[in-house]
């Protein structure tokens, strides 16, 4: 039984490089924004929303995200020599996917955008945008594969080292594309989406060739791999797919309080979104460590439950940091008096919350590794929609002030994370040897 050091050491070995990735992650899009939000409030409103039509396609990375950490940990667990063949067999079916991936995010974005209900130079500008972003799909399917893999097996400084040089690069292409530089002609948003897909495709590159190195894998395929990956995963990526259009129907209502409002949840959301990601870090620390240890169920609740206690420490003090810097923060994005202040609001409301929001994310990472993606299907769907959603759709109806919105996050958030701790520490939810 490894001493509670080694399982400390453990934890931050996945944890750190995967929130340290997560969080490159948003420094990219929060950078763009940054550079967006200096040309007009319509622009920040069609980057939000053109971000969140993505962000619907998340379902399918996570099916892969999830089904790949798990399946890779186990192997890696039991020193099974078929690991190469399982991450080949997951990259085939990933490159599969991503081409229907594609051509339905082609066909349903200008829909989608027109159903969002934006003004007319922001759905311009979103359309402009979109045409141009989602031919990064295919290789954000690809990379998000390969990442995973490493992260399962405790090796996932690899993919934060790609992150660091792809963020490099996407900064300043951004940059430059957006506003011109020398003989580059200032491209405005176009010049961000141009930006945007070449970094996802050199960041795709460089993981290939590390991925070639670690796991040293040959083309090959075997489709019971992808079976069983799919089989935990799927639930997840329904899960996810639910989550997210959650967030799209949360951006919608307050769409009807006006633009600025927001603008202003989109800034909060980028800000909260640095502190949200070394949270993502410690779930995919608890979900690597409980597939490695899904034979050893005792220690795998160990590694859960240090994992807990390291994260809320760490995202207790992030929420505090949220609440007394709020407007500082928000004015970094914008420089509009009540878009900062309807940021700082959300900020409040989501800094007093991240204790519970943490909780959430390393026992859901466990349900998972153990392979029990059910049960986090079942407690985010029904909590999210009959707990957030329905009641802010309410709040939408009878025009009740928007902070009642941020107020029902607020609670939700505390409620879900009482649900998860009674399902992993009070029920036996059967992980066996």
């Amino acid at each position: 039984m490894p001493s509670k050091l080694i399982k400390f050491k453990e934890i931050l070995k996945i944890a750190l490089p995967s929130g340290l990735s997560s969080l490159l992650d948003i420094l990219n899009i929060s950078i763009a924004l940054l550079f967006i939000a200096k040309l007009s409030t319509a622009h920040i409103v069609a980057f939000g929303a053109s971000m969140n039509f993505i962000m619907l396609f998340y379902a399918i990375l996570t099916i892969f995200f999830t089904g790949t950490n798990a399946t890779i940990a186990r192997l890696f667990g039991e020193k099974n020599p078929q690991t190469p063949q399982a991450l080949s067999s997951l990259l085939i079916s990933a490159a599969f996917v991503s081409l229907p991936l594609f051509l339905i995010a082609f066909a349903l974005f200008h829909p989608y955008l027109t159903w969002m209900g934006l003004t007319q130079h922001s759905l311009t500008l979103a359309n402009i945008y979109l045409h141009i972003l989602i031919f990064e799909i295919p290789a954000l399917l690809l990379k998000t594969t390969l990442t995973s893999a490493f992260s399962a097996i405790s090796c996932a400084k690899i993919p934060f080292y790609v992150k660091i040089c792809s963020t490099l690069f996407n900064v300043t292409a951004n940059y430059y594309l957006i506003f011109g530089f020398g003989f580059i002609p200032a491209l405005d948003i176009v010049g961000a989406g141009i930006a945007n897909v070449l970094s996802a495709y050199f960041e795709l590159f460089l993981l290939l060739i590390f991925a070639y190195k670690k796991f040293k894998f040959s083309p090959s395929f075997d489709f019971l791999f992808v079976k069983k990956a799919f089989w935990i995963g799927f639930p997840a990526g329904i899960e996810r797919s639910l989550t997210l259009f959650s967030l799209v129907l949360i951006a919608k209502f307050l769409l009807s309080y006006g633009d600025e409002v927001l603008a202003g949840f989109q800034i909060g959301g980028r800000i909260e979104a640095f502190a949200f990601m070394p949270g993502f870090g410690f779930m995919v620390a608890s979900m690597s460590l409980m597939g490695q240890n899904v034979n050893h169920p005792k220690l795998a609740k160990e590694y859960t439950t240090l994992c807990l206690w390291i994260a809320s420490m760490m995202m207790g003090a992030l929420g505090a940091l949220m609440c007394i810097f709020g407007q500082n923060l928000a004015w970094i994005f914008s420089k509009d008096s009540q878009v900062i202040l309807y940021a700082w609001h959300y900020l409040i409301a989501v800094g007093l919350s991240q204790i519970p929001l943490i909780f959430i994310f390393v026992l859901d990472g466990a349900l998972k590794g153990a392979g029990k993606s059910k049960f986090s299907l079942y407690i985010n769907t029904s909590s999210i929609w009959i707990l957030r959603i329905l009641p802010m759709y309410l709040c939408s109806i009878f025009k009740l002030p928007y902070y009642f919105i941020y107020l029902i996050i607020f609670l939700e958030t505390y409620i879900r994370a009482t649900i998860f701790w009674i399902i992993f520490y009070k029920i036996d939810w059967k992980i066996k040897k």
